[in-house]
């Protein structure tokens, strides 16, 4: 049974067939899925406190790539993902002084398409609401019914318990 990368299959199979030219280096794709999480605050400097905190408590943030070519690759996918077709003509013009060509910078747009769009700060916003709001009824409800069944300090005892139990549960992964 032959041996698939479904990585590098992802990243090509998204962008359908290309010309000669304008095939990506694996190294290229990979900057290209590394640029997937990246947001706009990485292509800029590291502020004054920032530099001061990576001092203090050492680096948290990469500033960028090494290599000014697969920087100029990933700068320019970051802002297309953000921006669309609305991004300047000039960070087109800045890949190719790096040595992309038109037909690469398609394929690079066609890729960054195809991949899955993550939800807006409003979406994520009403969904962490809604579930707040969720889990307030249902300890409202739960302490209700415990008060009912026991005293109310060893109901809100017993829910305490509970929702500190819980807790790390849904805390999710920390980030940095």
């Amino acid at each position: 049974m032959a041996y698939l990368d479904s990585r590098v299959a992802l990243l090509e199979g998204m962008a359908g067939n290309a010309r000669a030219e304008a095939v990506l280096s694996p190294l290229e794709l990979r900057t290209l899925q590394l640029s997937q999480a990246d947001g706009r605050g990485s292509l800029r400097a590291p502020r004054r406190v920032e530099r001061l905190g990576a001092m203090l408590f050492g680096s948290r943030r990469v500033p960028g790539l090494a290599n000014p070519r697969l920087e100029a690759l990933r700068r320019f996918a970051i802002l297309y993902r953000l921006e669309g077709a609305a991004i300047d003509a000039g960070e087109a013009a800045r890949a190719e002084a790096a040595g992309f060509s038109a037909a690469a910078l398609d394929r690079v747009r066609r890729i960054v398409d195809g991949w899955p769009r993550r939800a807006g700060p409003l979406l994520r916003a009403a969904t962490l609401l809604a579930g707040g709001a969720i889990a307030v009824s249902g300890s409202l409800a739960a302490y209700f019914w415990l008060a009912d069944q026991f005293e109310p300090a060893v109901a809100a005892i017993l829910l305490g318990a509970v929702a500190v139990t819980l807790a790390p549960l849904f805390a999710g992964r920390p980030h940095g």
